[in-house]
């Protein structure tokens, strides 16, 4: 009898843990229920849509992104600062696995039947597409082209990766310039500020997609290293990513960070 008691007690503390931590995720702004929207899909039909897209990611297979990804309309790219922002989707045709797939937001869509309204849309790569079919039927659900779909608001998770950024290509110490990756967590960015080694935190201002760009007001230039402060936009958190960027940073570059979002 005291064996079984056991057992239920385990199982009881378990769902407590899985309800409080659903209570979590809720109060940090994450979805407690599936949302409606629709869906279409582009690129290559194993493949990642295209290279980077709208939000400046550059290569996205072989990469924390992974090829898994969509762009989406103007509710849900919001200017730029939808950028990053990771969903579970699942679509409702009779050739569709039930159980969701993991994507992040990294393009815009434009345009077309869903894309072009005001309701929430998505453009799957032909890789998120073909994990959202049932084993060997992704053919079959490629050629269905519009889709109703739910979807649902996650924290992204990149295991062993944090936040990098990605120097411009012009980048220097008159125009600092860089693209914002690998963000945990909310996935979204409200705010960026940028700290010189002989100054006060300044905000930077943001560009396109996911690059943020620090404006130099007084025609010197600036001095590294450079700590970054990231907000969130989904739930306000903030990290601090200290020295982010080297004194002596080389354009082009991409530099980790010693900090992660966690949700």
């Amino acid at each position: 009898m005291a064996g079984g008691v056991q057992v239920v007690l385990l199982l009881l503390v378990g769902l407590v843990g899985a309800l409080a931590a659903d209570v979590n995720m809720v109060d940090n702004g994450y979805s407690a229920d599936w949302l409606a929207g629709h869906a279409t899909w582009y690129g290559d039909p194993y493949g990642e849509g295209s290279t980077g897209g709208a939000c400046g990611y550059t290569q996205l297979s072989g990469t924390p992104y992974g090829s898994k990804i969509a762009a989406g309309n103007a509710p849900i790219f919001q200017g730029g600062q939808g950028c990053g922002v990771c969903f579970d989707v699942k679509c409702t045709h009779e050739s569709c696995n039930p159980e969701p797939t993991r994507i992040v937001i990294t393009d815009l869509c434009p345009g077309g039947q869903y894309c072009s309204t005001g309701n929430p849309a998505f453009d799957f790569s032909g890789a998120a597409i073909t994990a959202m079919a049932l084993p060997g039927r992704d053919q079959e659900l490629k050629n269905v082209g519009l889709y109703d779909i739910q979807y649902m608001r996650v924290p992204c998770n990149y295991p062993n990766q944090n936040i990098a950024f990605k120097l411009d290509a012009g980048a220097s110490p008159y125009w600092l310039s860089f693209t914002v990756k690998y963000l945990g967590g909310p996935g979204d960015i409200e705010k960026v500020e940028v700290q010189c080694s002989d100054g006060d935190w300044a905000p930077a201002q943001l560009s396109w997609g996911a690059n943020w760009m620090l404006i130099n007001y007084s025609g010197q230039p600036f001095k590294g290293p450079y700590n970054v402060r990231i907000t969130a936009k989904l739930n306000g958190h903030v990290v601090v990513a200290n020295e982010a960027i080297p004194a002596n940073f080389q354009p082009g570059t991409l530099y980790n960070s010693h900090v992660q979002f966690r949700y």
